[in-house]
């Protein structure tokens, strides 16, 4: 009997938390990923801020729906800063140009940053400030964003940062709807908002506006005048504002450490986990040829904090006449965005037809669905891209190649398929020996 109402008991508790776990994640819209023709993307508005602009693109379109992610792009200014906010879903941000210094804000970790003044030795030393880790970025690193973790951003250069950020609204991070939403730490509405109210993010002022400055008066122990500036009442510039001259922080003098060997993940906390890497730098390619290009892959194997976020991202530079071999993804959404020159793609859906024939250029978003074939041929000034995939362990098949589907399939059944001789099966399945970038003939 005992065993029984324990076998019972066990069994409830199964599908208690089985269905906590299906619950936790919003499934796409149905029939998001029908298509008749897939559409490359553009921004569908842009918020201008005092010291750069945020551009989103329509979430309720098709594709984006069908991915089950949201994308913005930010431009900061020279020595501007985009102030503290967090998104609920997880998220993977690529820095397209510039450089500066980020900030996570991760609520309960230590201030393990610390600056003492001058003084006469360690035991006259006066205090300064103290504060978490930053990490400084540049062209191509990738960052984690956590479900609800705060960041700023800091361009400490001459020209400007511009980031894509890329949000799994249908992540189990995510426990609101799937329309994407920014919660500001700090920053106001601009007039521009305040006038046109669109129906787009950002929208709002920060958290702080909405509590009695009283209240915040008591939290803070501070007067009441400074806890009306932390609601930004008079202050119209948004949420990337102008700094007062080049911003002083502690920094550490190199993130050489976080390249030395692969963590595991094991030695990672919540507070320590490592979450960038820089995928732009041609020696960490994992598919490289000298006439056609190069491809990088970020994912939970070398970056374990993709685990939560449930993203990865891949980086392709296509030279001139490159082509990246027809190819399908078969465990995720493919969400390319456009950073450099410009490429065919022709995309072709379950039912073998093609959903989308066209050139994309700098700028431009592409959804492609999991198992959508897919092949890019870069134009005279080359191609470059980067991709988000909604699985941190996504994985390719080529058609073509040396280590493809024809490669693995015997020659008899080659010819059975396709109604081919042996000696065109065999050429079928041996003559591109690349295995996931090459020239085309028009290119020779």
């Amino acid at each position: 009997m005992h065993k029984l109402l324990l076998s019972l008991l066990s069994f409830s508790l199964l599908l208690f938390f089985h269905g906590s776990e299906a619950r936790q994640r919003e499934l796409p819209l149905p029939k998001a990923c029908h298509f008749s023709q897939i559409n490359s993307l553009s921004p569908a508005h842009a918020t201008k801020f005092e010291a750069g602009q945020m551009e989103v693109w329509d979430h309720t379109s098709s594709e984006l729906q069908c991915a089950g992610v949201t994308v913005a792009r930010i431009t900061l200014q020279a020595n501007s800063i985009f102030l503290p906010s967090f998104f609920t879903p997880p998220a993977l941000a690529y820095v397209v140009q510039g450089e500066g210094v980020m900030g996570t804000i991760a609520s309960g970790c230590p201030e393990t940053y610390e600056e003492a003044g001058g003084g006469g030795g360690d035991m006259h030393r006066r205090f300064e400030d103290m504060h978490q880790k930053l990490e400084n970025f540049r062209r191509g690193d990738v960052f984690a964003s956590l479900a609800g973790v705060s960041q700023w951003w800091y361009n400490r250069g001459n020209s400007d940062v511009v980031i894509v950020i890329v949000l799994d609204v249908t992540n189990r991070e995510n426990q609101l709807d799937q329309v994407p939403r920014m919660f500001q730490i700090a920053g106001s509405k601009t007039q521009e908002e305040e006038e046109q109210r669109p129906l787009t993010w950002p929208s709002g002022k920060n958290a702080f506006s909405g509590f009695d400055p009283n209240i915040i008066a008591e939290a803070f122990k501070i007067d009441i005048e400074t806890a009306k500036k932390l609601q930004n009442q008079k202050d119209n510039r948004g949420n990337i504002v102008r700094a007062n001259g080049p911003l002083h922080f502690i920094s550490s003098p190199s993130r050489q450490w976080q390249q030395d060997g692969n963590g595991n993940g094991i030695e990672e906390t919540y507070c320590t986990a490592r979450l960038h890497e820089n995928i732009d730098d041609p020696e960490r390619s994992d598919f490289f040829s000298t006439r056609a290009g190069r491809i990088s892959t970020l994912n939970s194997l070398n970056l374990p904090v993709l685990r939560l976020v449930r993203l990865n991202a891949i980086r392709g530079v296509l030279y001139s006449g490159g082509m990246m071999l027809p190819h399908w993804t078969a465990n995720a959404h493919t969400v390319l965005y456009v950073t450099g020159g410009q490429a065919k793609i022709q995309v072709v859906d379950d039912n073998g037809q093609s959903v989308f024939n066209a050139q994309v250029q700098q700028g431009e978003l592409l959804v492609v669905p999991q198992g959508f074939a897919v092949v890019k041929t870069a134009g005279e000034t080359g191609f470059e891209w980067i991709a988000f995939k909604t699985n941190d362990k996504a994985y390719m098949n080529t058609f073509s190649g040396g280590t493809s589907y024809l490669r693995a399939v015997p020659v008899d059944v080659i010819k059975a398929a396709y109604g081919v001789t042996e000696e065109e099966a065999k050429r079928l399945k041996f003559s591109q020996q690349e295995t996931m970038l090459a020239m085309t003939t028009l290119s020779s």
